[in-house]
């Protein structure tokens, strides 16, 4: 990776923010993301991951095209998820997604955040 410091905040809901991800959801999806990021020269920072919704924090190369990647991850993922025999819960996304461009001197601040999202959301906690 190049020594430029690009980091995004990312977040998606799951379909109607049905509560899809369990557990082996969870495993799954953290394995996914981490192959596919490495796939487009992407780092994952942190990862949240809830019943309801993704909080990835990224560091990406400038030329990354970011709809791309978040097509990778979300349409990817619930296309590999869906041939899964454990994937009983389903998983489809929302269409939308948040993105957000986070500083360097930002980076720790996110990443606490990302990691206290099951205390931010209790019920949601797997």
């Amino acid at each position: 990776m190049s020594a430029h410091q690009l980091f995004i905040h990312l977040a998606w809901t799951t379909l109607d923010r049905k509560p899809m991800i369990d557990a082996a959801t969870r495993s799954f999806l953290e394995e996914f993301f981490k192959k596919t990021a490495s796939r487009q020269d992407v780092e994952i920072v942190e990862l949240a991951l809830l019943k309801t919704h993704v909080h990835m924090l990224i560091r990406t190369p400038s030329r990354i095209d970011l709809p791309r990647l978040v097509q990778f991850f979300k349409g990817g993922s619930s296309f590999a998820a869906s041939r899964l025999s454990e994937n009983v819960l389903g998983l489809r996304w929302a269409p939308e997604y948040s993105s957000t461009s986070v500083g360097p001197r930002q980076v720790e601040t996110v990443r606490n955040y990302l990691r206290d999202q099951p205390n931010h959301h209790p019920d949601e906690a797997i």
